[in-house]
This record gives structure tokens, sequence and C-alpha cells, in this order.
């Protein structure tokens, strides 16, 4: 995957050096409506994706809204990629041209796709737009969605495989923090999912070779994608700048019910995340630690503490009676994805690398609880294998039916392989969690440390499983970088 993002990287170093930028070309759609509220949408194209594959998405959007709808379809940016001072010249020459062809509102929009979001975030701050649609694209990860100063429309792909649908659960999450975030997210900052769409569906025509081979393949077609992104505008646009209360509230009831459909598609992915960690504890560890308890886990009290190292290294798992239970303190090391905003449509898994656990072994507790003649436990040895399979059987069950279909039917499987064994510690712990792929699938081998008492585990994130089951899976192994 490091192809696309390398290229778009270097082109973005060479657009900073360029003075020769001010060509934008502006192409502007006349309202098809003659009454209602004006409104102009300005939109800023995604990565090498011209302005005429615009139009039809524009075309839909008129057509689904009751307002006076105009559009500005700006291009010809240099390397076919929009930059900063791109951004602010096309806005300007998009209202210019407004204001020429006779639209007297004000109401201008901006709407980003992918790249061309990453840039328009930042200009619109401090702009004359009123509001701002982002289709597959996301505002940066540490702006908060309640603190922007325009109301903010995110619209998210289900498959969309550049923006992916685990880096949207992010900006979802924002709107969980308190009742108030919640509740005016209804229509100030929505987030809202098309199912079945991908990410070239926000315009039309072929995308670009560099892009397409990390694209999934939709499960509607373009005229259904574009039918709902002009749902959701007219609903969004309606709340925004309409005068008509009647046909506010209509657009908030319809915004609600989007936005409560997505959120039960949002928030499982939401859970699976937080299993991994809270920032204090993992929880997937402690349910780890369950799983390896048996017979007895109502007979083990389990806790959990994060570790970075050189912490997590010397620390082991500790263990003390009382009252005939086991209590078991464990500790984790979160090998976190990197994530940065330098490239908006993000290309890389969003899940843990890997998670690294030190558990009390099932023999221990065998022994501590059930006594030497109890074999019970014996007949079923744990392996760090079996985790990766929970850990699998756990992102398939909060995955949506038609995911799970379409991954057992469609998408290239986790293949979990037998453990690789490290004698001690210090062969263990910087040996990293095997993963490799295949035209097969996504292949999985734990490395494990056995001893009398300790069983370490170094294993697959639910998270990360859930994350290949719903998008990675389903793309060829042959365009894999």
């Amino acid at each position: 995957m490091s192809v696309p993002t390398f290229l778009l990287g270097v082109t973005v170093t060479l657009l900073t050096l360029l003075t020769g930028s001010e060509s934008i070309k502006t192409t502007i759609l006349n309202p098809i409506k003659t009454t209602g509220d004006e409104v102009g949408l300005i939109f800023i194209p995604g990565a090498y994706i011209t302005a005429d594959q615009y139009e039809k998405t524009a075309r839909a959007i008129q057509e689904a809204t009751e307002l006076q709808v105009w559009v500005a379809l700006t291009g010809d940016y240099n390397f076919n990629l929009a930059s900063f001072k791109q951004v602010e010249l096309a806005v300007g020459n998009a209202i210019s041209e407004f204001e020429k062809a006779g639209m007297t509102s004000g109401n201008y929009v901006g709407v980003g796709h992918g790249w061309g979001g990453h840039y328009l975030q930042d200009y619109a701050k401090a702009s004359n737009l009123k509001a701002l649609i982002l289709m597959g694209s996301t505002l940066s990860r540490k702006t908060v969605l309640r603190s922007y100063p325009i109301p903010v429309l995110t619209l998210a792909a289900e498959l969309d495989g550049l923006t992916r649908i685990t880096r949207i659960v992010d900006e979802y999450e924002k709107l969980t923090v308190n009742k108030l975030s919640f509740f005016k997210g209804l229509y100030k900052t929505p987030v809202i999912l098309i199912e079945g769409a991908n990410h070239a569906q926000f315009g039309s025509g072929n995308i670009t070779s560099l892009l397409k081979p990390y694209d999934l393949k939709a499960s509607i077609t373009v005229d259904q994608a574009h039918r709902m992104i002009g749902k959701y505008f007219d609903a969004f646009l309606t709340v925004t700048f309409s005068a008509d209360d009647s046909k506010i509230d209509e657009a908030i009831n319809e915004l609600s019910e989007a936005f409560l459909n997505s959120v039960k598609k949002f928030q499982p992915f939401l859970d699976v995340r937080n299993l991994d960690t809270d920032g204090k504890e993992s929880m997937w560890t402690i349910l780890a630690q369950d799983f390896f308890a048996g017979e007895y886990p109502d007979r083990v009290a389990v806790s959990n503490k994060i570790l970075e190292n050189p912490w997590f290294f010397g620390t082991e798992p500790s263990t003390s009676m009382a009252a005939g239970s086991m209590i078991v303190d464990t500790v984790a090391l979160i090998h976190a994805a990197d994530k940065s905003d330098r490239v908006q449509m993000v290309m890389d898994m969003e899940s843990p690398r890997e998670i690294d656990m030190k558990l009390v072994a099932k023999n221990a507790i065998w022994k501590a609880l059930a006594g030497q003649n109890d074999t019970a436990l014996r007949s079923e040895p744990n392996t760090c294998k079996s985790l990766n399979d929970l850990a699998l059987i756990l992102a398939l069950y909060a995955s949506s039916e038609t995911a799970r279909e379409r991954y057992l039917t469609q998408g290239r499987q986790i293949v979990l392989e037998t453990d690789a064994m490290r004698g001690a510690n210090i062969l263990w712990a910087p040996s990293p969690l095997q993963m490799w792929e295949d035209e097969a699938g996504l292949h999985v081998r734990s490395i494990a440390l056995v001893t009398s008492r300790d069983h370490y585990c170094k294993v697959m994130s639910p998270y990360r499983a859930m994350e290949w089951v719903n998008v990675d899976s389903l793309r060829p192994y042959r365009f894999q970088g």
C-alpha cells in the first residue's frame, strides 16, 4: 500500500515548490429549481479525479432538493491534486463566478472528496464558507467535531477502501463523548454511512489506476449511490439554510434516521476497538485470561494493566488466593497502528498491529483451584492460536450479516497458523507477531512462551480481525503493496 501514499507525498512536496498554480478552471451549474433558498456548492476533487467526474453527483443533489442549488466544479489542479493554496484560489474563483451568474445569498458550502477534503477543511475554518461537506474524507484526528466553527456533514461509504470505515468510526466516536454532542450531531455535525457504496462513487467514471486497486468493489450502482448522496445533501442543506420551518423539521427527521441507522454500523466497530484498550487496561487480555481459566472462570478474578517497554519486558503476571478464588493481575503491551493526517485517504489499517499478553497458564490455574487429581482442565490445553481464533469469532459476530457474508463468500480468509514457541522472555519479547498475506488470505502465527506458571502470547487484536473481515479481505492479493 505504500506506493500511492509515497507518490502522493512526493507530489505534495513538488506542489509546494511550484509558483505557477494560478489556473484553476471553474464550471458553474445553474440551479434547476426556481424557488427555495439559494445554496452554492463548491466541489474540491479527490486525488487524480477531474472536475467533470462530479457533474452527475451534482445533478443528483440538485434533483433531490427543493433548494436552489448552484454548483461550482473546480479542476485543473497541478497534477490533479488539490493543495491549500489552490483550494483558496478555487473557492475565491467559484464565489466570483456565482456572483457573476446571479447568485445573491452568500450561502457557500465547500464539498471536499477524499484528498480535496483534507485541504478544504483547513481553509474552511476561516473563510466565506458557511458549511462543509466531506465525502469519503474526514476532519483531522485532533479536531473535535462540536468545536468546528461551521456545520459539517461527514458522508462515508461502507466499502471505501481509501478512507476506510474504521477511520470514520473515530469521527463517530467524537459524537459519543456526551449527550449534547450526540444530539447536536444529528443536524450540525452528522456522520452518515452509505451502505454498499465505495470511494469512487462519490464521483463517476473511471478512477485512476493508482488508486483503483485500493478501493473496494461496490455492492450498489453509481446511480443508487448518487441518489443516497442527494438525499443526505438535501437534508443537511435544508437544516442548515432553509427558512421553511416545516421543511427543516422533515430534514431533521431525515438526518436523524440516517444517523441512527449509521450508528448501528459504527457502534459494533467501536465496541470491538475498545476491547483492545481503553488506554489503561486491555479487556481483550482480561477475556483471554478468563478463557485460559477453562472450567473455573467464576473462581478467577482478572485485572489488567497496560505497560510500555521497558516496564512490560520486566513485569510478570501475579497471582494470589482469597476465599478459595484466584486473583490474577495480567499485563499487556499494545502495538498501536501508525496514524497520521498527512495523507487523508487512510489506506493503512487503523487497528493495533499486535497485542502482547502475559497471562497465567491454564495448568497453573488447575493446580491452584482443582488439585492434582482433577483432570478437567488438562484435556484441553490452551494455545495462543486459540486466542486468535477467539478474536476472529468476536470480529465475525460483531460484523453485520452482510459483511460476514461478503467475507465468507468473497473475502480472503484469516488463516491461523500453529504457535511459534520461544524458550525465554528475552527471546519472546523481541519477536513480533507473524502476519503475512498471500492469495489464500492473511496468515497469523502467534509467538508463545509457556512455563509452569505463565503463558505469554503475542496475538491478533479483535479489531484487526474485524478490519480485515470488513475491508482488507475484499482486495485481491495481487494489489497488495
